[in-house]
């Protein structure tokens, strides 16, 4: 059986960046409720797109030791890219911000490789 569901995560450090390299400033609510908008319309985006392939995570690395060791996570913790980091199929894609049309059309690329490879 072929893997048919491509796996999102948005990763973010509790207070963290958002849209810019210095990680080290705590987010004020406006900027916060502009990240939970924009999470939500990615999932909005992905599920109107691409019904029932796609899954959303969005994780907050203080509260997740797993994700916390990752390669992804130590990006994010060792400042090497800035918050929020989209994960795509295990693969950082995006970083700094949550560019929905980039990330939709991505997904889809993924998905069509997918079916490209079911039909051979």
């Amino acid at each position: 059986m072929s893997k048919n569901i491509v796996e999102v995560k948005i990763l973010d450090l509790s207070g963290g960046g958002g849209g810019c390299s210095c990680n080290a400033a705590p987010r004020g609510p406006e900027m916060m409720q502009i990240f939970i908008r924009k999470c939500s319309e990615l999932k909005d985006a992905l599920q109107a797109h691409y019904p029932g392939k796609t899954s959303l995570q969005v994780i907050d690395l203080a509260s997740s030791p797993e994700e916390k060791a990752t390669e992804a996570g130590q990006m994010l913790i060792n400042k090497t890219s800035p918050a929020p980091l989209v994960i795509i199929d295990g693969q950082a894609r995006f970083a700094g911000s949550i560019q929905v049309n980039r990330i939709v059309k991505e997904v889809g690329e993924i998905l069509n490789s997918f079916k490209a490879k079911e039909d051979i």
